[in-house]
């Protein structure tokens, strides 16, 4: 019997039963320009209609708009409020018509089983994000089976709380269709754009039972076209699926045998005690594992390890098969969902790829604080299997002090239009509060060919890195790069207005500079090839105020701490800015800055055992006795201990330029004096300085204390 449901309206809806078959269309078309959809239509929700049992007008309802169409002239608009909402309208997957709070218990959903498929059509806004998602339970609000968030980037973002993650793309300004073709049966759901696969996903939320269109702050788009089809499940007696061949697709010929691993799902009512494990390479005769003594029921699962390994003998591509037979001694009544097959490249050697995490923020971007906590916690769960690195931008506003001219050259180099911003080994570009243990599980473990090591060494000011390339496989590209980076682990001076008191592997200078070293000629497998790089950071310590005046490196440098640097290594493709390998340099040996008075000059001799550990003790003491000698009339502090100023007594020169450094030797204020000027210290903290006076035939160094 065929039951028909009729719908007394014009609209274009489609809602036909068939043992339980759902199938409903809506192009807006049958409604007027401005007509609130939850008022109007017996197939549409809002929010507050069904969580507070609110009744018409609905302050949440969205609106027909003639402005934009994917079909006919009509499709429902969501607008750019500047906040999130009001809109928030539900669409149940259900039969029932006119649903309220009072009929959400009744109705048929959530599916849990069998195929559905959702399609609308989408027009966003150039610069601007959407959203929707699925609801889990008839009640909206107790679980969401998946958030879909687009940005102004045209990422797609979808996610739940229970830690699925996918991704996909999308353009502004034009119509697409997005489509979800969803086995809830096996649990497999597939992205389609513009009707070509973006690839499919297990969600750890397998049920649906609504759709929930909601407008976020800076989110206008338009929808049309909303389908959905749901077919049941209608379980055999006897029927065996594969879901999951637990092999990686990459694998090296010096750690065969390899294990044949997977999971198989009972689809059938009968209970399976004894079955048969296969699995097939390239064709070949099956490879058969009989296993008794089991106990499957209706979906439930089997992870099997087969006991018969596979050996192949040379490197190159295999196509592995895996299926169930023999249950309990019959045949597989639906041999359309048996086998499962992957792709499967056998190599000579691989590499464990560790990959490269470049983060653009500031101290000065308020959302850069909850993603770098976010991102920092993960990359403590991860230790010794990322490499992550991070660029302090100059903007927005003035931006951070530890600002670069080569960081600015990496924020074009990748496009970066916006802070917080991530790009994991040259290829996932998004905001670093998206980063799941999830995405990062799939960049360590995708394939890499390359070993990469490094080492580095501090002698004072002077940072000498070595590398080591190890190509397991022929890379004939001219496009590879060597990059390495001076970074420094924890800084804690370029504080501004985000909340931030410490950051991380931020970042001090490349080497040689952003454009990093050449490989010529490609790799070839086999062919070792070392590097050997050095930067001296010149001059003395400079903290920006922002990052309009950028660290000169030529002249000048941004360390807080020499002990505290760390080198970062990676090898990328300057074209695709696919990146094959990184690692952290290992420090061979640390020789820290330090000072002897020779002929009234301090020197640093290059061993780390000088008298002095700062150069303002050293000048202290190493200029002593010729003030004592040469000076009749001393330069004195007034008053000292001093607040916000102080004068200068007893200069011997006009315009004498005067230095003053903090306990750990930094220069903190620079400027020049006179006799009977005074000089603001108003920004300098509570503490302990050392005051130098040079003059053309005198240099003398006084205590400040600064209360």
């Amino acid at each position: 019997m065929k039951l028909f449901l009729t719908l007394f309206t014009s609209l274009f809806l489609t809602l036909t039963v068939f043992a339980q078959q759902v199938t409903f269309c809506e192009d807006f078309d049958s409604y007027s320009n401005g007509n609130a959809i939850s008022q109007t239509s017996s197939s549409w929700n809002t929010w507050g209609e069904l969580m507070n049992g609110t009744v018409a007008p609905f302050i949440d309802d969205a609106s027909i708009s003639t402005s934009q169409s994917s079909s006919g002239n009509n499709s429902l608009f969501f607008p750019d409020n500047g906040v999130a909402g009001p809109e928030d309208i539900l669409l149940m997957f259900d039969t029932t018509p006119n649903i309220t709070q009072a009929t959400l218990p009744s109705l048929l959903t959530p599916y849990v089983s069998g195929n559905f498929s959702f399609s609308q059509m989408m027009y966003v806004r150039g610069g601007a994000g959407a959203y929707f998602n699925f609801q889990a339970e008839n009640i909206p609000g107790v679980s969401w089976s998946l958030e879909v968030a687009f940005d102004i980037n045209g990422d797609i973002l979808m996610s739940n709380t229970s830690g699925t993650s996918f991704t996909a793309s999308f353009p502004h300004d034009t119509w697409f269709e997005i489509k979800f073709d969803i086995n809830l049966t096996s649990n497999n759901w597939e992205v389609l754009i513009d009707g070509v696969s973006q690839g499919s996903f297990t969600n750890t939320i397998n049920q649906i039972a609504s759709l929930d269109l909601y407008t976020r702050a800076g989110d206008e788009f338009y929808i049309d076209d909303v389908c959905y089809n749901y077919i049941p499940f209608n379980p055999l007696a006897y029927d065996m699926t594969a879901v999951d061949l637990d092999m990686l697709s990459n694998l090296a010929l010096t750690t065969a045998p390899f294990t044949v691993s997977g999971d198989i799902v009972s689809m059938g009512t009968v209970i399976i005690n004894s079955l048969d494990i296969n699995y097939s390479i390239n064709g070949a005769a099956p490879i058969v594992d009989n296993l008794t003594g089991l106990n499957l029921s209706l979906f439930d699962t089997l992870s099997f390890n087969h006991n018969i390994t596979w050996n192949p003998l040379t490197t190159g591509g295999y196509l592995v098969e895996i299926w169930a037979s023999n249950l309990n001694g019959n045949i597989d009544m639906d041999p359309s969902n048996d086998i499962l097959s992957d792709s499967i490249y056998i190599w000579n050697a691989l590499a464990i790829k560790q990959p490269l995490i470049e983060t653009f923020t500031s101290s000065t971007c308020g959302p850069c604080n909850p993603a770098n906590v976010t991102a920092e916690a993960l990359f403590a769960q991860n230790p010794g299997k990322i490499t992550s690195i991070k660029y302090q931008a100059d903007w927005p506003g003035a931006g951070d002090p530890y600002y670069t001219d080569e960081v600015g050259n990496r924020i074009a180099y990748y496009g970066i239009n916006s802070v917080p911003r991530m790009e994991i080994d040259g290829g996932w570009d998004q905001n670093g509060n998206n980063i799941t243990q999830q995405i990062v599980n799939d960049y360590i473990n995708e394939l890499c060919l390359i070993n990469l090591s490094s080492t580095y060494s501090i002698t004072g000011q002077t940072v000498d890195v070595d590398i080591t390339v190890d190509p397991l496989e022929n890379f004939n590209s001219n496009n590879l790069v060597i990059h390495s980076a001076i970074i420094e682990e924890t800084t804690y001076n370029n504080i501004k207005n985000n909340g931030e008191t410490q950051f991380e592997h931020v970042v001090k200078k490349m080497v040689p500079n952003d454009n990093g070293t050449p490989i010529n000629g490609g790799l070839g497998a086999g062919q070792q090839i070392t590097l050997n790089l050095q930067h001296i950071f010149q001059g003395n310590y400079r903290l920006p105020f922002d990052a309009t005046n950028p660290i000169n490196h030529t002249i000048e440098h941004s360390v807080e701490d020499f002990s505290n640097l760390m080198v970062a290594v990676w090898i990328q493709d300057i074209i695709t800015k696919e990146v094959h390998q990184s690692t952290y340099a290992t420090l061979s040996s640390f020789t820290p800055i330090t000072f002897d008075c020779i002929n009234e000059a301090c020197i640093d001799p290059g061993t780390g055992n000088g008298q002095y550990a700062t150069l303002s003790d050293c000048q202290i003491n190493c200029n002593s006795t010729s003030i004592e000698e040469n000076n009749k009339e001393l330069q004195l502090i007034y008053p000292n201990p001093a607040t916000d100023k102080i004068y200068i007594l007893n200069l011997k020169e006009e315009n004498t330029p005067i230095k003053i450094y903090d306990i750990n030797g930094r220069l903190v204020l620079e400027n020049k004096i006179s006799n009977k000027e005074y000089l603001t210290i108003s920004t300098l903290s509570k503490g302990i300085y050392q005051v130098k006076f040079e003059g053309n035939n005198f240099s003398e160094t006084r205590k400040l204390i600064v209360e």
